[in-house]
């Protein structure tokens, strides 16, 4: 099962951790709305439970990640198919790292290296926007596309696809913004808008640029403090808010790129079903070579008791050249209905996947759907001669 690398790339106290935190929990259920639930190693489970044990506690945040801590954690993604069959197709690896890695890279420290080594290998970007620090944008505090110009840099030496998560939405949306007003005022930064349009060009920005906004708390967990910057706590209980979009965005993008090759090496139905018949007739004659052994042994008694020549062939040399050619029919039959079993298997398991990623891919179309239209103009996507939102 191929494990594909996904980097959320966000400054310090963009909100990564609490996100994948969140994350989690939303998604280690199995919930009717999502058709899909995800699993990691138990240690891994342990330590995002008590990160999220820290976020619904009434007192702290968790604390942020030290410049020498790098955590990967590996999400196995499991769907059951109408046969009630689990299926886990891939899994996703999210790194979980220090963001002055990003702000204030130091060469000397190893764990740094690893990041930028790790950003340039992975196939999906998960670009966070400090909710707090898009909110003090809007008002004229640039302090966002200062740390943005470090992260476009690491971006620009990825060749993944590229997403956009607005993180901590829920102050941005108490304070009245909508998702296409907070784009076109970022679009309006030469910085952000050149950075957009060279996505967009990329091979990767084919389906488009997303801007998904998120809250890991929900919309009434917690509230902006009095310095304007700090999130203070409500209490009651946390409701995460569109967590799941950017992992539905990033498995759509998998899940589509899985079928086509399913598609494309993949034998037709029937042709696997005419080498499972034929895979019978060898196994039928194998067995019917078995069966007549001991005829063909009553034979060569009848013929040895009538002749001295054959009785010599008999005791010397036929008993053995049976018992060897009895021993390979039997091997043979053996092989060729292993080869049928497997080939069979095959068979039932590409159409569990097929099916399986299928549902999937058609439940994600419809849940992203309705997200933007939800949220318009969150998606950007290439036209002819500029780029338009979707």
């Amino acid at each position: 099962m191929p494990a594909i690398p996904v980097t959320v790339l966000g400054p310090a106290e963009s909100g990564k951790t609490v996100y994948l935190a969140s994350l989690f929990r939303r998604l280690a259920i199995p919930r009717p709305d999502l058709g899909f639930h995800v699993q990691l190693p138990p240690e891994q489970s342990t330590s995002l439970n008590r990160i999220y044990q820290q976020i619904t506690s009434p007192d702290a945040w968790p604390d942020p990640q030290r410049r020498s801590e790098i955590s990967e954690w590996e999400f196995t993604c499991s769907v059951r198919t109408a046969r009630n069959e689990t299926y886990s197709p891939f899994s996703i690896t999210y790194l979980d790292y220090s963001g002055e890695h990003l702000t204030e890279p130091d060469g000397r420290v190893e764990a740094g290296n690893q990041v930028l080594s790790r950003i340039e290998e992975s196939e999906f970007l998960l670009i966070l926007l400090d909710g707090v620090k898009v909110l003090r944008f809007l008002d004229g505090d640039l302090r966002l596309t200062e740390d943005l110009v470090a992260v476009f840099s690491h971006m620009m030496k990825s060749r993944g696809i590229v997403h956009f998560v607005i993180t901590k939405w829920d102050v941005l949306a108490a304070a009245g913004h909508t998702v296409q007003a907070v784009m076109d005022c970022l679009l309006r930064h030469p910085d952000f808008r050149d950075a957009v349009e060279t996505l967009l060009r990329s091979p990767g920005g084919a389906r488009g640029v997303r801007f998904i906004p998120v809250s890991s708390v929900g919309l009434d967990f917690a509230a902006l403090g009095p310095d304007g910057m700090t999130m203070v706590k409500k209490g009651g209980f946390p409701t995460p808010l569109n967590v799941e979009i950017p992992f539905m965005a990033v498995l759509m993008d998998l899940f589509e790129a899985q079928l086509k090759e399913m598609e494309r090496q993949g034998a037709p139905e029937s042709q696997r079903q005419q080498q499972i018949d034929r895979g019978n007739q060898r196994l039928e004659w194998a067995r019917m070579a078995r069966d007549r052994m001991p005829l063909v042994r009553g034979l060569l008694r009848t013929a040895a008791a009538r002749s001295p020549v054959m009785r010599l062939v008999r005791d010397h040399m036929a008993e053995a050249f049976l018992q060897f050619v009895e021993t390979q029919v039997s091997a043979y039959g053996s092989r060729v209905e292993k080869d049928i079993t497997q080939l069979r298997d095959r068979m039932l398991r590409a159409t569990s996947e097929k099916e399986a990623l299928n549902g999937l891919v058609a439940l994600f179309h419809a849940k992203l759907a309705e997200f933007e239209a939800e949220h318009p103009g969150s998606r950007l996507i290439k036209g002819e001669s500029s780029w338009t939102t979707a």
